[in-house]
């Protein structure tokens, strides 16, 4: 996928929260585990959940906003999500699984936060720092409820 606007950076975040809720669905299904399963299960819901509030952001922003070119970002660094298709997380524990996904959510984490930090206008920065917002508290958000079905 080629990024060179907001509405693309945007669309990029809602397909990997897709992806990633794609991949615990199956990785849920095909578990024998029932604390990892319940792991999985739970990640594929909020991820979905969250690929939906992305969605809503693109229908629902400014297109003046949407359109604002960033496409310096992906010049300068590497933004790929290919080893979601690879990474087989029935052979990892629920710890190994959590640290996977934050390190998936701190790239998405670094690069709203760069965004922001070069927008031209105030409502592109609004925009970036909304979503920087929600990816922060939604992956500590995770975290804890993670946590929290380990101790059950």
């Amino acid at each position: 996928m080629t990024v060179e606007t907001i509405q693309d950076v945007l669309e990029l975040t809602r397909k990997l929260h897709t992806d990633l809720a794609d991949v615990f669905e199956h990785a849920s299904q095909a578990s024998h585990q029932e604390r990892l399963r319940m792991l999985f299960d739970y990640l594929s819901k909020h991820e979905r959940e969250l690929s939906q509030v992305v969605a809503l952001t693109i229908t629902s922003g400014r297109p003046g906003v949407l359109d604002t070119w960033c496409a310096e970002y992906f010049d300068k660094h590497s933004f790929t999500f290919e080893q979601l298709n690879t990474t087989n997380y029935l052979q990892m524990n629920s710890e190994e699984v959590m640290h996977s996904l934050l390190l998936i959510h701190n790239q998405l984490i670094d690069l709203y936060r760069y965004l922001s930090s070069r927008a031209e206008t105030s409502a592109v920065e609004e925009l970036l720092n909304g979503v920087l917002a929600l990816e922060q508290h939604e992956i500590m958000r995770m975290m804890r409820d993670a946590e929290e079905l380990e101790d059950l």
